[in-house]
């Protein structure tokens, strides 16, 4: 898997996979308490929340993008792309929260379709601008 926090080269989709998926989890677990602290303490509004998730995700976003830039290497991209992702699924959640609840859908779609392309999608076969291919599924015995 290389190194966690680094993003440089290339992973492949279960590398990817066993990144993002436990962080998703921590991070959504972290939201739900946050949630649930507005829900029962009437003080705590939806900016506390916003607030508490944005620390939340700043604790889980270096290794979230580091993974995320080198499946977009591995997939012949630049990082920019699984940025440019990201930003676009906060600022629709973010706004789900302050302007307009539908929003949370649009940046649910984002985050399916960053899930479909780099969790399941194949990397480029072969060297590319970025490194050697990788193991899809880590060194073999």
């Amino acid at each position: 898997m290389g190194n966690l926090f680094s993003f440089k080269g290339r992973i492949g989709r279960h590398a990817y996979l066993l990144v993002t998926v436990p962080l998703a989890f921590v991070y959504l677990v972290w939201v739900a308490w946050w949630l649930f602290a507005a829900a029962n303490f009437p003080d705590e509004g939806p900016a506390r929340v916003f607030r508490m998730s944005a620390v939340g995700w700043f604790v889980c976003a270096w290794p979230y993008l580091a993974a995320g830039f080198k499946r977009c290497h591995d997939r012949g991209k630049s990082g920019l792309w699984y940025a440019g992702w990201t930003a676009g699924c906060l600022a629709f959640w973010a706004a789900a929260i302050f302007v307009q609840p539908w929003f949370v859908w649009l940046g649910n779609l984002i985050a399916l379709w960053t899930l479909v392309e780099m969790g399941f999608v194949k990397g480029t076969p072969g060297p590319n601008r970025f490194g050697p291919p990788v193991d899809e599924w880590g060194p073999q015995p």
